[in-house]
């Protein structure tokens, strides 16, 4: 597995355009469980991670179901523990940027 040779689990990145997704994933399966997914951009790439920082995880799950954009943010991004000899890539944690605002 290739996340045996890293040296690190976490990275710390500007991610752009932040959208935070709520959502019913499973939904279609009979899994009603709502969940918060970032969308956001780095490195001209587009990314879709599950978000694990209670705070916002917390704040947004308490809102409707839907997108909502907050901009540029500082992203911790870490690697989930191993499932069926994958690693999932979350977000850790979420931080304004000096002019962004909080959750």
């Amino acid at each position: 597995m290739l996340a045996a040779s890293l040296d690190s689990s976490l990275r710390f990145i500007r991610g752009e355009r932040l959208r935070l997704s709520v959502c019913k994933p499973g939904e279609a399966f009979g899994n009603p469980k709502r969940r918060v997914q970032a969308q956001f951009h780095h490195g001209g790439d587009a990314y879709a991670f599950w978000v694990t920082d209670p705070g916002y995880e917390r704040a947004y799950l308490a809102r409707p179901d839907g997108d909502y954009d907050l901009g540029e943010r500082f992203l911790t991004i870490s690697l989930g523990e191993p499932c069926n000899d994958c690693c999932y890539k979350l977000v850790a944690a979420i931080i304004p940027c000096a002019a962004g605002g909080a959750a």
